[in-house]
C-alpha cells in the first residue's frame, strides 16, 4: 500500500498553497466583521483550476479522484486557516453538483452543471428546516404540481453559502407520502419569485462564509429543475458522502493548522531559562496532537480511496472520516489554545478562531449522534435502530 502522493498530487497540493496563501493575511478580519468577499475568492479558486475537481468533463469538470479533492482542500484549508477558501472547490465539486448529476432529465444537468462546475455558479444545499433539524425525512416544505410547474412552500435554514449562492438544492416533499418516500429534490434560482433569502444567525466560528435561511411563498419554478421527484432519497442521500469528505478534509487541515501554531509559540516562548516546548507536559501534548492528526488522515484517505467513478465515497467510510475529524479537530484546537496560554485565548490570536471554527465542525454536515446513528444501522444490520 503506497502513502505517498504521486507527482500531480503534489503538484495539485502546491497549486492549493500558492492559490491560499495571499488569502491568509484577510482571514482574521473576515473572522472580525463576519464578512468575506465571496465572489473574489470564487474567482480566484476558478483561475486556479480548482472548480469542478471530480466532475466530469463532459460538463466542464477536470475528472480528478476524490484523493485529489482532499490534497486540493487540504493545501487550501491549512495554508489559508479558513474554511471560506475552499468553499468554491466544495461548491462546484462536493453535494451541489453531485445531487444535479443524480437529475432523471439530462436537460436539467445541463442547465445547471456547467456554471456550477466552472464556479460561475453556486449551488447551496437546502435541507435543514427550522422545526425539523437532524430528523431530515420529516420535512415540510411542499413541492406542488402546477401544469408545467411546480409551486414550492416552506422554510430552510442554516444554509451555507446563503444569501450569496446562485442556485439552492433544495430538499422538498411531493404530495401526502410521509417519511422518505415523498421526499425529492429540485432547484430553485436566486430571484426567483416567491423565494426569500436572508442572512440568518450569526455564528461563534467559520464567520464570514455565510449560513443564512431560504423561504419560499408559492414560489414557481419549471419542471425542468426537478432533479428527482419521490421515491429517490437514498440516491439523493448518496452526494453526502462527498460532503463528509470535504468535512474531514477541513478537520485535518485545520488540526494541522493548529498544530502549526502551537509548535511555533512553544518552541519560541522562553520560561525559567527555556522555550516551553522543552517542558514534558508540553511535547507530551504535542504528541498526542501529533498521534490524532495522523490517525485521522489515515481515515480520510481511506475513505477518499473508495469512491466510485471518481465522485461517490463509500458511505460507511466517509461517515467515520467525518465523525473522527468532527471529534478529533476540537480536542486539538483546545490543546492548542492552552499551549499557547493567556495569548491563546486572545482575539489577535489564531489559536481562538481555530478552536471556535472546530466547534462549528462539530455540527456541520451532521453531529457526533447522528453519524454514530447512520453507522450503527450499516455495523448492525440485523437490529433496528428506529432514530
Amino acid at each position: 500500500m503506497d502513502f505517498e502522493l504521486s507527482q500531480k498530487q503534489q503538484e495539485l497540493r502546491v497549486r492549493g498553497v500558492e492559490a491560499a496563501r495571499p488569502w491568509r493575511s484577510h482571514v482574521d478580519e473576515w473572522d472580525r466583521v463576519d464578512a468575506a468577499p465571496y465572489g473574489a475568492v470564487a474567482e480566484a479558486m476558478a483561475a486556479a483550476g480548482l472548480c469542478g475537481l471530480t466532475m466530469p468533463a463532459k460538463y466542464g469538470g477536470v475528472e480528478l479522484t476524490v484523493v485529489d479533492y482532499v490534497v486540493a482542500v487540504e493545501a487550501l484549508i491549512n495554508t489559508s486557516q479558513s474554511w471560506i477558501v475552499a468553499e468554491p472547490t466544495f461548491g462546484s465539486t462536493g453535494p451541489g453538483p453531485t445531487i444535479v448529476l443524480c437529475a432523471e432529465d439530462e436537460a436539467t444537468r445541463e442547465k445547471f452543471l456547467p456554471d456550477i462546475i466552472s464556479g460561475r455558479k453556486a449551488c447551496a444545499i437546502a435541507l435543514t428546516e427550522p422545526e425539523h433539524g437532524s430528523d431530515l425525512t420529516a420535512l415540510s416544505t411542499t413541492a406542488t404540481p402546477d401544469g408545467d410547474n411546480y409551486v414550492i412552500n416552506g422554510s430552510k435554514r442554516f444554509i451555507t453559502g446563503s444569501p450569496a449562492n446562485e442556485l439552492y438544492a433544495t430538499f422538498v416533499r411531493f404530495g401526502d407520502e410521509p417519511g422518505h418516500r415523498g421526499i425529492g429534490a429540485v432547484i430553485v434560482e436566486k430571484g426567483t419569485a416567491g423565494m426569500r433569502l436572508e442572512r440568518g444567525a450569526q455564528f461563534s466560528g467559520t464567520r464570514g462564509l455565510p449560513h443564512g435561511e431560504v423561504h419560499f411563498d408559492n414560489c414557481v419554478i419549471p419542471r425542468e429543475n426537478v432533479v428527482r421527484g419521490p421515491g429517490h432519497f437514498a440516491d439523493l442521500m448518496m452526494a453526502f458522502n462527498m460532503e463528509r469528505i470535504h468535512n474531514a478534509t477541513l478537520s485535518l487541515a485545520l488540526a494541522e493548522a493548529a498544530f502549526d501554531v502551537a509548535v511555533s509559540y512553544t518552541s519560541g516562548r522562553q520560561a525559567f531559562g527555556k522555550p516551553i516546548i522543552e517542558f514534558q507536559a508540553t511535547y507530551h501534548t504535542l504528541v498526542e496532537m501529533r498521534m490524532a492528526i495522523d490517525a485521522h488522515r489515515l481515515l480520510t484517505y481511506r475513505a477518499a480511496s473508495t469512491s466510485i467513478d471518481g465522485r461517490f465515497p463509500n458511505a460507511r467510510e466517509s461517515t467515520f472520516a467525518k465523525l473522527s475529524g468532527c471529534t478529533m479537530l476540537p480536542k486539538v484546537t483546545h490543546h492548542a489554545m492552552v499551549l499557547c496560554g493567556g495569548d491563546g485565548t486572545t482575539l489577535d490570536h489564531a489559536a481562538q478562531r481555530l478552536h471556535r471554527d472546530a466547534m462549528a465542525a462539530l455540527v456541520a454536515g451532521g453531529s457526533p449522534p447522528v453519524l454514530k446513528n447512520a453507522l450503527a444501522t450499516q455495523l448492525f444490520p440485523d437490529h433496528k435502530f428506529r432514530q
